[in-house]
C-alpha cells in the first residue's frame, strides 16, 4: 500500500535507473504466486497484529515480524480460493460493531482524542483499522463457510470432555460444578472450533505446497533456511 510519501519520492527518483526507484519506494519481501506482498504491507501488518494483541511496538520481535508476514501469505492463499474479491465481506454496520468492541477493550477507547492518539502511536487510523479488520473478518468468515459443515462432534466426544476435562479443572481451581446440560453447547462449540483449527492447518499447508511462494525471509511452515537461501540467490 503506497503512502503519500513514498509516492513523493518515486516522482524525485524518476530521474534515477527505476531499478534505484524501486528501491526506494519499495521493497517486496515475498511473492504468492507472482503475486507481490510489499514491505509496507509487512510493516503494517506487524503494527496492526500488535495493535490488535495491545503489545507495545517495542516489544514486537522477529519472531512476531515472521509470523506476521506468514499470516499476510496465508491470507493471500485464501483469498485466491474465494474468486471473488467481494465475497463474504463483512457489512459497513457489522465491521462498525467490532471496531466498537476493540474499543471498549483498550483503555479510553471510549472517548475520541484518546483513540485517535492511540492509533497513531502504532501508525494507523481508523480507515487504515477498518480495512485490516475488513480482511481479517472476510477471510474468517470464508474459513467459517466453507470448514463448519465438514466438522461434526459426536454427544459421546462431549460427555468426554466434560467429565475428563472440565469437572478436574473446576475442582483443581476451586469452581462450583456445572450441569453438563448446561455446558454442553459451549463445549461442543469449543470442540468444533478445535476441530476447525485442525482442518484449517491441513488446508493451508497443502495450499503452500501447491503455491509458488517465494522469499529471502526464512518463514516456518512456508520455506526452511535453506530454500530461503536459494531463493535470494536466485534473486
Amino acid at each position: 500500500m503506497k503512502r503519500v510519501l513514498h509516492f513523493a519520492l518515486f516522482c524525485l527518483v524518476l530521474l534515477t535507473t527505476s531499478a534505484f526507484a524501486a528501491e526506494v519506494v519499495d521493497g517486496v519481501v515475498a511473492t504468492v504466486n507472482r503475486q507481490p506482498i510489499l514491505r509496507s504491507d509487512w510493516d503494517e501488518g506487524v503494527r496492526f497484529e500488535a495493535f490488535m494483541q495491545q503489545k507495545s511496538l517495542d516489544q514486537v520481535t522477529d519472531s512476531d515480524h515472521v509470523l506476521a508476514l506468514q499470516h499476510l501469505i496465508d491470507r493471500q492463499l485464501l483469498k485466491a480460493q474465494m474468486g471473488n474479491a467481494e465475497y463474504m465481506q463483512p457489512s459497513d454496520e457489522a465491521l462498525r460493531q467490532d471496531v466498537d468492541k476493540v474499543r471498549a477493550q483498550v483503555p479510553n477507547g471510549h472517548e475520541d482524542q484518546a483513540w485517535q492518539h492511540l492509533l497513531a502511536s502504532y501508525g494507523l487510523t481508523e480507515a487504515s483499522l477498518k480495512e485490516h479488520m475488513r480482511g481479517e473478518f472476510q477471510v474468517m468468515n470464508f474459513i467459517e463457510v466453507r470448514l463448519r459443515p465438514n466438522v461434526h462432534v459426536p454427544d459421546e466426544e462431549i460427555e468426554a470432555y466434560y467429565h475428563n476435562q472440565l469437572l478436574p479443572d473446576l475442582s483443581k481451581n476451586g469452581g462450583a460444578v456445572v450441569a453438563f446440560t448446561d455446558v454442553a453447547p459451549r463445549i461442543r462449540e469449543l470442540l468444533t472450533q478445535q476441530r476447525m483449527d485442525e482442518m484449517l492447518d491441513v488446508w493451508l499447508h497443502n495450499l503452500r505446497q501447491q503455491a509458488d511462494i517465494h522469499s529471502d525471509i526464512s518463514i516456518p511452515g512456508i520455506n526452511a533456511p535453506a530454500e530461503a537461501a536459494g531463493a535470494s540467490g536466485s534473486h
